[in-house]
């Protein structure tokens, strides 16, 4: 069964039997937004021009949340990219729903309606069909530890995973976790320089690692004020 990004990225983000998250909503929905753009340059539907993101094919594709996200940037005025990522972040409470929606239809995960003192709701997702996300868990091990065949994909994936806090969720081995931990950064940084990897990639890649460090910023700052 194939999977986008941005279901991986979500299925890691979930814990397996809880259903709940384990990183906190910053994390979460900055890392959230990445994975959409980031999926959306994989299959070349937006570029980057100068510091402006542009959509260069606005034909609809299976997923809800990216045909959503089409509409967005077709009937928006021209945005920087920081600013998209920034937008998406704040929408990604209801976008994450779609995809939600779409691993339940796959059979890969199910949902129990729960609430908070009997009246806000809190759904949780636990996994119903753990193989998709083993495969996922076992390639990325595979590719940092053994040695195998990365392509961009990988490396977009294991970029998330690092700017949102995943890494030990993502690697869970303890021993596995020591090595990655180490390498993972040096790994996710080379996208920087590599020629191999599409310019606006690159760009996104690296717009998303400034958007978080920047809210995590503000986050901690206001934090620390109250």
């Amino acid at each position: 069964m194939q999977l986008n990004l941005i279901e991986e990225f979500l299925l890691i983000a979930l814990d397996d039997e809880k259903g709940q998250f384990v990183i906190d909503s910053t994390h979460l929905y900055f890392g959230f937004a990445g994975a959409i753009l980031l999926e959306m340059a994989l299959r070349e539907k937006i570029d980057v021009s100068g510091d402006k993101l542009k959509l260069i094919h606005d034909e609809y594709e299976v997923e809800m949340v990216i045909n959503k996200v089409i509409d967005q940037i077709k009937n928006s005025k021209p945005l920087k990219l920081k600013k998209w990522i920034e937008v998406l972040s704040k929408q990604a409470k209801e976008l994450k729903e779609d995809t939600l929606l779409g691993l339940q239809n796959k059979g890969i995960l199910r949902k129990e309606e729960h609430k908070i003192l009997w009246i806000i709701p809190n759904n949780k997702y636990p996994t119903n069909d753990i193989t998709p996300e083993n495969k996922v868990r076992q390639h990325l091990s595979d590719v940092m530890l053994r040695g195998a065949k990365s392509e961009t994909r990988d490396i977009m994936l294991l970029s998330l995973i690092d700017v949102s806090d995943l890494t030990k969720e993502a690697f869970r081995n303890k021993e596995e976790y020591k090595v990655v931990k180490k390498k993972i950064k040096e790994v996710t940084q080379d996208i920087k320089i590599s020629q191999s990897v599409n310019k606006s990639i690159r760009e996104i890649q690296a717009a998303i690692m400034v958007a978080m460090m920047s809210a995590i910023v503000v986050t901690t700052v206001t934090t620390s004020s109250n």
